[in-house]
């Protein structure tokens, strides 16, 4: 077969194209830009352009990304030639659906639980293939690892086609009201999609007991098994704490100790991340020691909570987080991290729908910042939408005494944030204020010797 992917250096999309490439196949593509992904795929011998043309090589199917759209050249020379053209979330559900699978989904943490389970999986010799929404060091291709066992893939409810997913084993780590703008702006829509992926489990589901949407679901199967801190769930987190670089809490089963886990990550989310991982590894047969031994040694996937900078009295942390759960949590685990030291939030909203939609919440995450700088959104190549802009949540925090500035030169935000010291200094979005943080660690690597 001959695969075209459009759209190819999108996390999501490199992994399949990966996939594809390692199952035999022919395999082109093409991306607006060129980025690491490109580099990398071009590196394993994939045919890749950059930029999008109605030049399209003879293929069988093209994969098109939610980025790509309707009147793009590709789109429509595939549709003149009779191509077959699958969303990307098309695509993976069909091989979940063919083969043993483990999905893991919700809105918050689906890379971090997904990471989790594939390095329980390799400590335990096992051989999963995995696709995975980010770059994990333990993976031999960084966002996804051909294997001969299950398959381990994140699940993503981005763009409505989870609805149609199926897999043996489900993970749902939570539900919250993202990514609405592909589900009529309706968040019983989004819930009803996961909600389907759910009860099409195979063989078992695993939910998060403490989310007040999710405990509020029930099922007609019986293999459903829950996770977190209520008494009433299958998998417990008991007596949680921080002691310097590390977290650790007992796992429970029902009423029964099971043993000590500890991370070297900060942060609730994570602990809950690691239970998820933890249950199902147990379910799926393998030892607690194995469990335990393999998240303790677990590092973290690029952007989430990477310490790029650490000298004793300026620290710059890269997270990915870009919703007000994700930034909420991730300044309450560097508070953890590093207690008494002053966070300055560097946030670069991600879309201009989730900042229309979601403006309070990020207000209320940010205010537990001691300063906060707004760098200008990433549109996530959406349209600008009227009044929405990021001027209004500089002017919001300060009308609470928190600090705020707006910037849109790096270059500026960077000569600003060098006069700053004894701080952490925490980058959190999903666009490329990554590589402001990455400049401005190298910066100080150079001013600080």
């Amino acid at each position: 077969m001959k695969y075209y992917f459009s759209g190819i250096g999108g996390i999501g999309m490199s992994s399949l194209a990966l996939y594809a490439y390692y199952s035999g196949n022919e395999v082109y593509g093409s991306n607006n830009e060129n980025n690491e992904r490109i580099e990398y795929l071009k590196s394993k011998g994939l045919n890749i352009n950059i930029g999008h043309s109605s030049e399209l090589p003879d293929v069988d199917i093209l994969i098109r990304s939610t980025a790509i759209r309707n009147d793009n050249p590709e789109i429509i020379e595939a549709a003149k030639k009779n191509i077959p053209v699958l969303y990307r979330m098309e695509y993976l559900n069909s091989i979940l659906k063919s083969n043993w699978s483990v999905g893991v989904t919700g809105t918050d943490g689906k890379t971090s639980t997904t990471a989790m389970i594939s390095h329980i999986l390799k400590y335990a010799k096992k051989d999963p293939t995995v696709f995975l929404g980010g770059i994990h060091n333990s993976l031999e291709d960084g966002n996804f690892r051909i294997g001969s066992g299950l398959i381990v893939a994140e699940v993503d409810e981005s763009d409505g086609f989870i609805k149609n997913s199926q897999s043996d084993v489900v993970i749902v780590n939570n539900l919250r009201p993202d990514h609405l703008e592909h589900y009529d702006n309706k968040f019983e829509n989004l819930e009803y999609s996961i909600r389907k992926y759910a009860e099409r489990t195979r063989d078992i589901l695993f939910i998060n007991g403490d989310d007040p949407y999710l405990a509020s679901w029930n099922f007609d199967f019986q293999n459903v098994v829950t996770f977190g801190e209520n008494p009433n769930n299958t998998y417990r987190i008991v007596s949680r704490k921080t002691s310097g670089r590390y977290q650790e809490f007992e796992m429970y089963y029902k009423k029964t100790f099971v043993c000590k886990i500890t991370l070297t990550i900060p942060g609730l989310h994570y602990a809950y991340d690691a239970l998820a991982a933890a249950a199902f590894a147990m379910e799926y047969g393998i030892s607690f020691s194995k469990v335990q031994e393999a998240l303790f040694s677990y590092k973290t996937v690029n952007r989430r909570f990477n310490i790029l900078y650490d000298n004793t009295t300026r620290y710059v942390i890269d997270d990915y987080a870009h919703t007000p759960e994700e930034i909420s949590m991730t300044i309450d685990a560097a508070r953890d991290y590093f207690p008494g030291r002053k966070i300055i939030t560097v946030f670069q909203p991600h879309r201009y729908t989730r900042l229309y939609r979601s403006a309070e919440g990020f207000i209320k995450a940010l205010k537990k910042s001691d300063e906060v700088f707004v760098y200008k959104i990433y549109s996530a190549f959406e349209d600008p939408i009227e009044g929405v802009d990021e001027h209004s949540v500089v002017k919001i925090l300060n009308s609470y005494s928190v600090y705020s500035e707006f910037f849109d030169s790096e270059n500026e935000m960077i000569k600003k944030l060098l006069g700053y010291d004894n701080c952490v200094f925490l980058f959190v979005g999903a666009g490329d204020i990554t590589n402001i943080a990455k400049n401005f660690s190298t910066i100080l690597s150079e001013k600080y010797l």
